[in-house]
């Protein structure tokens, strides 16, 4: 998982990793991914729908409701349909990549086989392609 940001002032993007975790079975790397999403929708937004006890009435202002970091986040991680589709990247070897931008950043949760070869870090831009993006609507 990576939260990727500009640097303010700078110009320049940078990658933080958030976390990571090895397993052999694609179903569990699955399942703990969703769990991130879902960990990363939380920290960002506690309690989706109810408004912060700082903001008073006077203060809010009418917006266009649009999906927003943490409900995509959500939406993602519970997406059935979603999960079995990465599933079935992963099954055939090719990694999973779900990207969602937020207001200064973008996070990034990543799914790659590791084959045990050297450089398997290395991803073709073809195979993320596959496996990316298809959930966004």
């Amino acid at each position: 998982m990576v939260a990727e940001g500009l640097v303010y002032g700078t110009g320049r993007t940078t990658r933080y990793v958030l976390g990571t975790w090895w397993t052999l079975s694609p179903v569990l790397a699955l399942r703990w991914l969703g769990g991130q999403a879902l960990r990363i929708a939380d920290r960002l937004d506690p309690e989706p729908g109810v408004p912060g006890g700082w903001v008073t009435e006077g203060m809010r202002r009418p917006v266009v409701p649009v999906p927003d970091c943490p409900t995509e986040l959500r939406v993602w991680a519970g997406d059935v349909d979603e999960q079995r589709f990465a599933r079935k990247c992963l099954r055939a070897g090719r990694p999973l990549v779900v990207a969602v931008p937020d207001a200064d950043c973008r996070y990034t949760l990543s799914i790659r086989p590791d084959t045990g070869e050297p450089g398997h870090r290395d991803v073709r831009k073809s195979d993320v392609r596959k496996c990316e993006g298809s959930w966004r609507r």
